[in-house]
């Protein structure tokens, strides 16, 4: 498996949903592909693994002096054949073509997770999830400005209505 290139193909950049988006059905099939190959190439180490097994269970049914056996049986055959070199370096091919197998297989699942965030991260946009402010917000400096100008439009009233803004009763020229 092309790690370096699957890290690279499995990642998301924010900044460019566009770009991500439009090339992720290319990203797929590419790896969906090599997911294909790899599980051919599987099927047949498989199958060359069976075969060596086959023939050399022929073998030492034929030529029992040759595997070592004295009598043949089934338990016997299995056992022989099983620890012969040609059929251990088959059974090793195949291992090595199934875990590039499942690889594969996880790493086709990991793009229709990328699929998936790359549709949560264009509905967040959409929704200005990542928009911000130009600036940042004092919270306390707005708050104090708020109240600020909430004390003077309640003063204001106040003197309208020929109070003091102090609370006290009186005309608002008075000086008490």
């Amino acid at each position: 498996m092309e790690l370096k290139r699957f890290e690279e193909d499995r990642k998301i950049d924010p900044a460019s949903l566009d770009l991500v988006a439009a090339t992720q059905s290319d990203v797929f099939f590419y790896w969906a592909q090599k997911s294909v190959e790899a599980r051919m190439a599987q099927d047949r180490s498989k199958l060359k693994f069976e075969l060596v097994e086959s023939r050399l269970k022929v073998q030492a049914r034929s030529r029992p002096e040759d595997f070592g056996l004295s009598k043949v049986t089934e338990g016997s055959l299995d056992e022989v054949v099983k620890t012969h070199e040609e059929y251990l370096a088959a059974q090793e091919i195949f291992f090595i073509a199934r875990e590039e197998s499942l690889l594969l297989d996880w790493a086709v699942q990991a793009l229709e997770q990328r699929k998936r965030m790359i549709e949560v991260l264009v509905t967040l946009h959409g929704q200005q999830y990542f928009a911000g402010p130009a600036t940042p917000h004092d919270l306390v400096e707005n708050w104090n400005t708020y109240q600020s100008g909430r004390r003077e439009q309640l003063n204001d009233s106040q003197r309208r209505l020929g109070r003091r803004p102090n609370g006290k009763k009186g005309i608002a020229n008075e000086e008490s």
